[in-house]
């Protein structure tokens, strides 16, 4: 696309839409920070109330609708364009701050449509940037033809830009749209099947934190103590073993079907698209998300499964690029249900020539198991302690449990732990009930650091982290000869290619 053809060239606001979208966000925050105010507002609003709850109650009203006036009058102070090799935004209602983010800095650009953006014919466009710590810029309301300009011009600049800094005459002319090839499109029937085999416990611990967090919180505001009040209505809430499994069992369900819905909405109509340049993915239900990934800033690729999926022949996906900050999900494609066949494709297609590596395989010492069994033993030693003192046969159960149990995962997990390193490419395999596989090549390590214990000192041991621009990979308990090498191969292997890491 010709700069001519744009329409941002001049300071432009958003779409009229964004107003909506402002007053949506600010509602948003007012009940997420202050709904145990509103709830003691609502039910003690037939009661007298005293002058400094009334002035309390004046001044939030107050403050919201100062608050709402702002998120108006900022859309009418919110400008952006396109200048040079820049994007420039000016905003603020107060304060004035003006923003130029060059085009060489912008790591991606993703497109994301929620349900207000749908019913008002609107997306937004959120720009990522290196040597930011959070997303440099997000513009709330645009046209979805606009927004895809917008990408799709500062993607090819930026690719033009990668062209003349390697300086190869062959390159290929980027002038015409890059073809796409679909990869994978998952039914709602595969949703179901994906859903599934997702981790149900996680979720029930987020329900019973939710729970409890909005009992105690409620409890505070009225000054009365609901919990036991529950207790003491529902018998089936009162300690007990047939109360508990009941429990149990009710939030394993409850689980499991809002896993299975989250699963569902979260990656509908997911299509997954490859071109020569990278990767792009569309997927989800009521938020609609849009993310382009270049094959050249892809640092890691994992792939994981459990035994729900290998029942299935499934595996989960996550492509890691180039990101600053702390690791966030939103610069990774990850695709939850992924055949074997699909998970080889993608990852020869962004590491060429992993298909034949030669990977030579290192095991981590036992002695991991040594070191970490230990933290098995200190619960065994408390319940046994209780069920000494308390006269109590049901501690002796946990007492044995956790170092039986606790002693079995260490020691699958030291078995089946394995670092796999070829001449441009590192590998690790781990985990008990589920493995996880990463692969990453070499020279896109940033740094090596290699961390020993008094433990790991006097058995010449040595833990080994690497760190690139997409995460980092972990090798715990190998030899410390092992891990000097490792080291200094990484870092020659880094300082002597020429290719760029991104």
């Amino acid at each position: 696309m010709k700069k001519s053809e744009l329409n941002f060239l001049e300071p432009r606001r958003q779409a009229q839409a964004a107003i909506a979208i402002f007053i949506y966000k600010f509602v948003v925050r007012i009940l997420r920070a202050a709904w145990p105010i509103l709830l003691v507002f609502l039910f003690r609003s037939n009661k007298e109330q005293s002058n400094t709850e009334l002035l309390m109650n004046a001044t939030v009203v107050i403050g919201g609708l100062f608050s709402l006036g702002v998120s108006v009058v900022a859309y009418f102070r919110y400008f952006f364009h396109l200048e040079e090799d820049q994007l420039v935004i000016q905003k603020g209602v107060f304060n004035r701050s003006l923003t130029k983010l060059p085009f060489e800095r912008i790591q991606n650009l993703y497109i994301e449509q929620n349900v207000l953006h749908r019913l008002l014919g609107v997306v937004s466009l959120r720009v990522d940037s290196a040597g930011s710590s959070g997303h440099e810029v997000t513009i709330d309301a645009l046209e979805r033809e606009d927004a895809e300009a917008m990408r799709a011009y500062v993607l090819e600049q930026k690719q033009e830009e990668a062209q003349e800094r390697s300086m190869d005459p062959a390159a290929p002319e980027q002038s015409a749209p890059v073809a796409q090839s679909l990869v994978l499109r998952l039914s709602f029937e595969d949703l179901l099947r994906i859903g599934v085999t997702q981790n149900h416990l996680a979720t029930a611990g987020v329900i019973v934190g939710t729970v409890f967090g909005f009992l105690f919180t409620v409890a505070g505001a009225f000054e009365q103590d609901l919990v036991k009040t529950l207790i003491e209505r529902w018998p089936m809430l009162q300690p007990g073993f047939w109360g508990f499994l009941i429990l149990a069992t009710l939030l394993f369900v409850v689980a499991f079907f809002l896993t299975l819905i989250r699963t569902v909405t979260q990656h509908y109509d997911l299509q997954f698209f490859e071109s020569r340049e990278g990767f792009q993915l569309k997927a989800g239900l009521f938020n609609r998300r849009e993310a382009f990934m270049q094959k050249r800033k892809i640092q890691l690729i994992r792939w994981t499964d459990n035994p729900l999926r290998r029942l299935l022949g499934l595996f989960r996906v996550s492509i890691h690029q180039a990101i600053s900050g702390s690791e966030r999900a939103a610069e990774q494609i990850s695709i939850p249900g992924c055949k074997r066949a699909q998970v080889d494709d993608v990852v020869h297609s962004s590491f060429e020539g992993s298909a034949a590596a030669d990977f030579r395989g290192h095991s981590i010492s036992k002695a991991y198991f040594i070191w970490y069994i230990r933290f098995m033993l200190l619960p065994a030693v408390v319940f046994g302690a209780l069920g000494y003192l308390l006269q109590e046969p049901r501690f002796v159960l946990p007492a044995i449990a956790f170092p039986v149990l606790g002693g079995l995962y260490l020691w699958l997990y030291q078995q089946r732990f394995r670092l796999w390193l070829s001449p441009e490419y590192l590998k690790t395999s781990e985990g008990v009930l589920g493995r996880t596989i990463t692969l990453l090549p070499v020279y896109k390590v940033q740094s090596v650091r290699i961390r020993q214990s008094f433990f790991q000192r006097r058995r010449d041991l040595a833990s080994v982290e690497l760190y690139t621009a997409g995460g980092s990979v972990r090798v715990p308990f190998l030899p410390l000869d092992l891990a000097r090498a490792l080291q200094d191969y990484v870092l020659y292997r880094v300082e002597s290619r020429r290719e760029d890491w991104m």
